[in-house]
């Protein structure tokens, strides 16, 4: 009992965690890289996301996996920053939130594109909606390492540059959906909008306040 909860063990645990991220990059870079790049690149053309599409097979869904769950760690190793004094058991807890929180979002995209019949276009919305969000965790990597284990605090820059990084990622996401929602599909700027409020702006707010407040 004393071992969950004991702030000393928090430290470990974000090394085990960045630890199993290194390991998911190492992977994809030795052994998925035709793939992971297609993928990393279609965050600035959308003819690289496109192309990683059309070659969907057993190594795509093996990049699709990986990039999951790296973005899950990294995305709830970055969240701990703000609440460093938390044991084992909540740091489980968290990491088991955000994954939670990704898999209803594409559970929510999923029952709308069966409510409207348009079910390819939610798979195609889900593909594209998290492009961005398992690319930010991979980018965002060297900057979370340096977080916790630089010689010397710079904590405040690094934060401004992960804030930075995220924030253009966020605004290249609003900005692909919105073209593709409306050029690729011809859906109405009123439904891009109401999406991109309820399922992409609304939670980064949510998380913003929580994380200031």
């Amino acid at each position: 009992m004393i071992a969950l909860t004991n702030p000393i063990f928090n430290q470990d645990i974000i090394f085990i965690l960045l630890t199993i991220s290194f390991l998911l990059i190492a992977i994809l870079k030795a052994y998925y890289w035709k793939h992971t790049k297609l993928l990393l690149l279609g965050v600035f053309a959308q003819r690289y996301a496109n192309q990683f599409l059309r070659e969907e097979n057993v190594f795509t869904q093996r990049v699709n996996f990986m990039t999951f769950f790296l973005m899950i760690i990294n995305f709830s190793v970055i969240i701990l920053k703000f609440i460093p004094k938390t044991s084992i058991l909540e740091v489980l807890v968290l990491i088991a939130l955000a994954g939670i929180f990704f898999f209803i979002k594409i559970g929510l995209m999923l029952l709308l594109g069966s409510i409207f019949r348009m079910k390819d276009m939610a798979r195609l919305g889900i593909f594209f909606s998290f492009l961005f969000d398992r690319s930010l965790g991979f980018f965002l990597f060297p900057f979370i390492v340096a977080l916790y284990f630089f010689p010397f605090d710079i904590s405040s820059i690094l934060l401004v540059v992960i804030a930075s990084t995220t924030a253009i990622l966020v605004a290249l996401k609003l900005f692909w959906l919105w073209k593709i929602g409306t050029k690729s599909f011809g859906f109405p700027n009123s439904y891009i909008f109401l999406y991109l409020c309820m399922l992409e702006i609304s939670p980064l707010l949510l998380l913003a306040k929580g994380l200031v407040y």
